[in-house]
């Protein structure tokens, strides 16, 4: 497949063909190019947003609502699915973009690689194909693209500015792409012949188009001066509410009109009430009358004439350039190594993987999210290291809250394994359970380990976002130093000093939260439920770099207790107080600082903030066939409108990759438990547990429906690529 892109200085003359385009979609579909729909208002910008970094503090991001890196990434995760199924869809021979705004905002070698990095997950025969208007005419529509993006000030003039020279931009371009892919056309400011049309196509679908386009009318100079007006009294609304949606600043901007008189009270009015609607915003209405200290005029004096005398002796020079550029860029094309192509499907993704999975697969393959275990890890883990010693657990004041049904057989490892790395105390919440897990946890209560809660009248969304809200109201809560939620299948995997929570505390200093990224540890083959014990069964696992689907970086979340939230939610606290919101500092399982990404909100890391090294939430999701049957019948806390079957297995079973860092613990954790099991009474309650599993599992077994279940799993062996593609393509996002 060819991609077509069309971008360059002349974005009102891009704009224009993109109306014609529009109408054309479906002419041009049936020759096999395609112009996909869903990515922007008439052409695919969010295709652009999608290239832009994610921390990055932009404009286009900002007036997307995409100020939380997490969101923004997500945002580029779902433009892309949205291209890739009209692409699978359609298995068009030409992809056609039109992307005007990437000229002006992608002005450096760096932000235009991002760009082509995104659309190589799809081609790597990529053409852009430049439209070049007169510098003049390109800063006026560089001035109105920025002026909708919030600008306060005129953009640069100076020769050599992309998105305005006409000689930088292609150069850069050319560059980046190569020379020998780059087209770059120039037009008058005339309306667009036919001939003009079939140029503007890149000679494709022309047929199909009008004979002639209008060019969008630029705005006057006088409307451009109040828009920077308004800008300016904007800020002063987004300093307390935070960015204007784009829809309203561009009415706003739309509706300044000409006259260069400012509004009228009518005029103005409905403006004034927009503004004050803005997420509640109440403030004065601001002036817009033209600025008398601002003239654009000199920034277009000269730059309109300078270009025409020096046009002639560049077309020369550009030529020459230009042979030169394809000649190196051929010459780097030869010795750099090419993306890897897509690996041979397995049997059992050949069965599972739909078309459109199978599409995925191939477009994805060694490109940016392609999983893979390198990068992320700074040491081996597959090698076995010495076991931690058997020592007394630190004091540190940490409490875990914690939520569970039926899980029996899990409990007392669970308990030991985090005591062993220096929980003080658990407060757990049980509902509905009727395997003994209420027994067990009464008994560790009635020893001193552990505060038991029933959940049974929960209201609301979920049994645990109710037994978390209760839990904020506890005194339990409100005297711990340090306050962690996780659930039984996760284990606090702390990989530095001597693998206790008081060495990560040490490294993290002064930092309030702390951002524990899951590792999913899938099934393996691991079939009976056994002893029921779990770090030393499933040593299978994700690889480290993995950031599709979005569920694999969730992470789970540690927290001083020192006031600076008032809620605290599935993955983090939330709700940070005003007044502590600079004390608060976050830190990733590097121990790097993220604050900026995490401090109000997310919960799953990002690929800037991704880490492993210090500390990992080892997410045994599945364990035993017999056991995901059990989970399969019981239902998830969290979500309880949401089924638990293939689809669900087929995202966890995650195995082909080894770590072993966890078993440095199983000394101490064996020890801690068999002190448990030193009383009597637990012992028992422990064994009735595991025995009403094991029944269950068995009754399970010979029903239809989990029998079924049970031969599915079995041959859903997927690699970790088809993983990946599967769920992509089967957008299991939730």
């Amino acid at each position: 497949m060819r991609i077509y892109i069309h971008s360059g200085t002349g974005t009102q003359l891009i704009r224009s063909v993109q109306g014609a385009l529009t109408a054309a979609r479906a002419g041009i579909l049936a020759r096999g190019v395609l112009y996909p729909d869903g990515l922007g208002a008439l052409g695919q910008s969010d295709l652009f947003v999608a290239s832009l970094v994610p921390a990055e503090a932009h404009p286009a991001l900002a007036l997307r609502g995409l100020t939380d890196p997490v969101d923004a990434q997500d945002f580029g995760l779902r433009a892309r699915a949205i291209l890739a199924k009209q692409i699978v869809q359609h298995r068009p021979k030409v992809l056609l973009l039109s992307l005007p705004e990437a000229a002006v905002f992608c002005d450096t070698a760096e932000r235009l690689s991002a760009l082509r990095g995104v659309l190589a997950e799809f081609s790597d025969d990529i053409l852009p194909v430049l439209h070049l208007a007169a510098p003049s005419e390109a800063l006026a529509d560089a001035f109105h693209l920025q002026s909708l993006l919030g600008a306060v000030a005129a953009p640069a003039a100076a020769k050599g500015t992309v998105g305005i020279d006409p000689e930088a931009t292609v150069a850069l371009w050319a560059q980046v792409f190569g020379a020998e892919t780059l087209t770059a056309r120039e037009f008058g400011p005339a309306a667009l012949t036919a001939k003009d049309v079939a140029l503007a196509l890149a000679d494709l679908g022309q047929a199909e188009v009008a004979p002639t386009v209008a060019l969008n009318p630029r705005p006057a100079l006088s409307t451009l001066r109040q828009a920077l007006r308004l800008n300016a009294a904007l800020a002063g609304v987004e300093a307390e509410v935070g960015p204007i949606p784009f829809v309203l600043r561009e009415t706003l901007v739309a509706s300044l009109g000409d006259a260069g008189q400012g509004l009228t009270g009518a005029e103005l009015a409905p403006l004034t009430a927009a503004i004050r609607r803005v997420k509640g915003a109440k403030k004065t209405a601001p002036d817009l009358s033209p600025d008398p200290d601002f003239d654009p005029a000199p920034l277009l004096q000269g730059v309109a004439e300078a270009a025409a005398a020096a046009r002639q002796a560049a077309d020369a020079a550009r030529a020459q350039r230009l042979t030169a550029q394809g000649a190196a860029a051929t010459a780097r094309a030869v010795a750099a190594p090419r993306r890897k192509g897509p690996e041979p499907l397995s049997k059992a993704g050949e069965a599972i993987l739909s078309p459109t999975a199978k599409e995925v697969h191939r477009n994805f393959a060694g490109g940016r999210y392609w999983p893979r275990n390198t990068g992320v890890v700074g040491f081996d883990e597959a090698a076995d290291l010495p076991p931690f010693p058997v020592d007394t657990p630190p004091l540190t004041g940490t409490l875990i809250v914690g939520c569970m049904k039926n899980e029996g057989p899990y409990i007392l490892e669970w308990v030991a394994y985090h005591k062993a790395i220096g929980v003080d105390h658990f407060l757990i919440f049980t509902n509905d359970c009727s395997d003994g897990t209420d027994e067990i946890l009464i008994r560790l209560m009635e020893l001193g380990h552990l505060t038991h809660v029933s959940n049974n009248e929960w209201k609301g969304k979920s049994p645990q976002q109710a037994a978390l809200n209760k839990a904020m109201k506890m005194d339990l809560v409100k005297q711990a130093e340090w306050l962690i939620h996780i659930d039984i299948d996760e284990y606090i995997n702390v990989r530095l000093g001597n693998g206790t929570l008081a060495d990560l505390y040490a490294g993290m200093g002064a930092a309030t939260n702390l951002a524990m990224t899951w590792r999913l540890f899938g099934n393996a083959g691991q079939e009976e439920i056994g002893e029921a014990t779990v770090i030393d069964r499933f040593t299978g696992c994700a690889p480290s770099y993995v950031p599709k689907p979005h569920t694999m970086w969730g992470f789970k979340s540690i927290t001083r207790n020192v006031g600076a939230y008032s809620k605290l939610s599935c993955h983090r606290p939330n709700q940070v107080a005003a007044k502590m919101k600079d004390k608060v500092r976050w830190l990733n399982g590097n121990l790097a600082d993220h604050s900026k990404e995490l401090t109000d909100k997310g919960w799953r890391s990002s690929i800037q903030s991704i880490g492993y090294d210090a500390v990992q939430l080892n997410h045994y999701a599945l364990r035993s066939r017999e056991s995901f049957l059990i989970k399969r019948q019981r239902g998830r806390a969290l979500h309880v409108d949401r089924s638990i079957g293939l689809n669900y297995w087929v995202r966890h079973d995650w195995h082909l990759n080894t770590d072993r860092s966890i078993l440095r613990q199983v000394p101490r954790t064996w020890a801690m438990k068999a002190k448990l099991l030193e009383d009597p009474v637990l012992a028992r309650l422990q064994a009735d547990a595991l025995a009403w599993h094991k029944a269950k599992a068995a009754e399970l077994r010979a029903t239809e429906a989990f029998a079924e279940l049970w031969e599915q799993t079995k041959t859903a062996d997927l690699s970790d690529g088809e993983r990946m593609a599967y769920a992509v393509a089967e957008d299991m996002e939730s």
